[in-house]
């Protein structure tokens, strides 16, 4: 079933729901986004449409067609390594400040996502992969009681979700993102802030390295 707006008139509610379609893969890159068919598709009239559109070039995930209209932009290595990099200091401090301030409950969601995270492996399901690890960053944040830090990592939310897709939900990748969920986990419960900030830190950089070597492969290939 294709997602609907539940608020027409909300440019921002169409953003959300059009972001989601991008992520998760419904358009690939170099295919024309057509505003009639999405409009239908989500119940939206054309102005939030565009406004939506307008929204997702400035956020990276839209890019402008030379004979006008939209598509997906491709992931470029200099901005994917931007991206990560911004992450990796923003989520480290989160999981620093996670270390200091999660509270039980918080550090018991986190195990559920960790222990869904293997089930999802075990039955080599990618969907409920990334599903899982964006559920996971989300929790680490929330984990920190920053609202300054989460406005800031809802900047990159977009690019950081479709890099986190990518890099994430293959078997091999997932086995090692589950390893080191895992030590982050290990480190808040231990409250131990250095660790955390280490072991989120260096989980952001290597899937960034992940993603990269991928495209690197794939500029390769004639």
């Amino acid at each position: 079933m294709s997602p609907r707006v539940t608020r027409l008139s909300l440019g921002s509610e169409v953003t959300r729901v059009l972001r989601r379609m991008l992520i998760e893969g419904r358009f690939p890159p170099g295919e024309r986004l057509v505003e009639e068919s999405l409009a239908r598709e989500m119940g939206a009239s054309r102005t939030p449409l565009r406004e939506a559109l307008h929204r997702l070039e400035q956020e990276g995930l839209l890019v402008r067609r030379p004979r006008g209209g939209y598509e997906l932009k491709p992931l470029d290595p200099i901005e994917v390594e931007e991206v990560v990099e911004a992450r990796s200091l923003l989520e480290s401090y989160a999981a620093s400040l996670a270390a200091r301030r999660a509270t039980d409950e918080v550090l018991a969601g986190l195990e559920q996502n960790i222990a869904a995270f293997a089930e999802a492996h075990a039955r080599r399901d990618p969907a409920a992969l990334a599903a899982l690890n964006a559920e996971f960053h989300a929790l680490l944040a929330r984990a920190a009681g920053s609202r300054l830090l989460i406005r800031l990592l809802e900047v990159l939310e977009g690019m950081v979700e479709r890099i986190s897709r990518e890099s994430a939900t293959g078997m091999e990748a997932g086995c090692w993102s589950l390893d080191e969920h895992r030590e982050i986990l290990a480190a808040l419960r231990a409250r131990d802030p250095e660790a955390a900030a280490r072991a989120a830190a260096g989980h952001v950089r290597r899937g960034g390295r992940h993603i990269l070597e991928r495209l690197d492969t794939e500029a390769d290939k004639p």
